[in-house]
């Protein structure tokens, strides 16, 4: 990553700055961590006071500059480097300083997954589908295809009743902050009693896993 960093700098002299005769700049500046940059600008010549003096002043002043980006930068490969300067005299005593800096180096990218919540997402109001046998010695075990969560969509549908034949579909629903057992009985237009056949409804938490039944038309 290339990055120029442009800001202007006022330095206000002790007499009047009649005419710059030399002038230049010069940095300490450096990475603090991946996203912040301090340090000081140094900059230093000679100046007279009236254009017609001979006598020449010499100046040295320490700039303390910070940046902040946006982007965070690989500490093993950041460079900083003043790419342009020029300056311009104001009010007679005071002397403008615009400055660029490039910064360099890899970018670092974020690339943390809540692995969590996408788990959660991926699970609200999906349907599954579980089909009716009419010989129960014919009865076999559904295989999830989403082999991370095979072992707890198993342990759900242990509760399902083989002797009851009106369902077909399923729904698995997670519980969320501020919903109850009675927000999702009117929901899905179904009761207490149909809940508790496949859930133990005394202990339910936030994230807990709820087995909705719906009936087939």
């Amino acid at each position: 990553m290339k990055k120029n960093i442009t800001f202007d700098k006022k330095i206000k002299f002790p007499t009047m700055i009649g005419e710059v005769c030399s002038i230049s700049l010069e940095h300490d500046l450096k990475f603090i961590d991946e996203e912040n940059i301090s340090g000081n600008l140094l900059l230093s010549g000679t100046y007279k006071l009236t254009e017609a003096s001979r006598i020449e002043e010499e100046f040295n002043y320490e700039i303390p500059t910070d940046v902040v980006l946006v982007e965070k930068i690989d500490l093993n490969t950041s460079n900083i480097e003043i790419s342009d300067f020029y300056y311009e005299i104001e009010n007679d005593d005071e002397l403008i300083c615009h400055v660029e800096l490039l910064v360099e180096g890899d970018e670092i990218l974020d690339t943390v997954i809540d692995s969590e919540n996408r788990e959660c997402d991926s699970d609200i109001e999906k349907e599954i589908e579980i089909p009716i046998m009419e010989e129960k010695e014919e009865v076999k075990e559904e295989v999830v295809e989403e082999k991370k969560e095979e072992d707890e969509r198993e342990s759900l549908f242990i509760n399902l009743d083989d002797d009851n034949d009106t369902y077909g579909t399923f729904i698995v629903y997670i519980l969320r902050q501020n919903e109850s057992i009675n927000s999702i009985i009117e929901k899905y237009n179904t009761t207490l009693e149909e809940i508790e056949k496949y859930n133990d409804i005394n202990n339910l938490n936030i994230g807990t896993k709820l087995i909705i039944p719906l009936i087939n038309d």
